[in-house]
């Protein structure tokens, strides 16, 4: 029996067989850090809080988790995103409790939105 290759054409865009082998070794890697990340933070929530006694600002460590899967593109939507800027926000309260001035960091976010162009048009 004859195997089928699902890629007729083993070459990537450059014509090199070595370029598209380690493009897609690359893209192999990032998938298994990706399915492992929700699990590493987890234990390093598990480290802080049972070591340190650091349960309450640990808990912070899960906000990193949906940054991670967003994969920005710009540095802008990286930093103006809402799920950092509430990161933001609660590192400026607990930490140095600047509660008061750090809410306007909320004004942030529709900023962002009335920057960004429009993908598209």
């Amino acid at each position: 029996m004859s195997e089928q290759n699902p890629n007729p054409n083993p070459l990537g865009p450059e014509g090199s067989y070595y370029e598209a082998k380690a493009r897609e070794d690359a893209r192999e890697a990032d998938r298994k850090w990706d399915a492992f990340y929700p699990i590493f933070i987890t234990i390093l929530y598990l480290v802080l809080g049972a070591l340190f006694g650091l349960w309450h600002p640990g808990w912070m460590l899960f906000l990193t988790i949906p940054l991670y899967y967003m994969k920005p593109k710009t540095t802008a939507e990286r930093w103006l995103n809402p799920v950092m800027i509430v990161l933001i926000y609660l590192v400026l309260g607990f930490f140095f409790n600047l509660w008061h001035p750090a809410w306007i960091i909320f004004l942030a976010i529709p900023a962002l939105y009335i920057l960004k162009k429009p993908e598209g048009k």
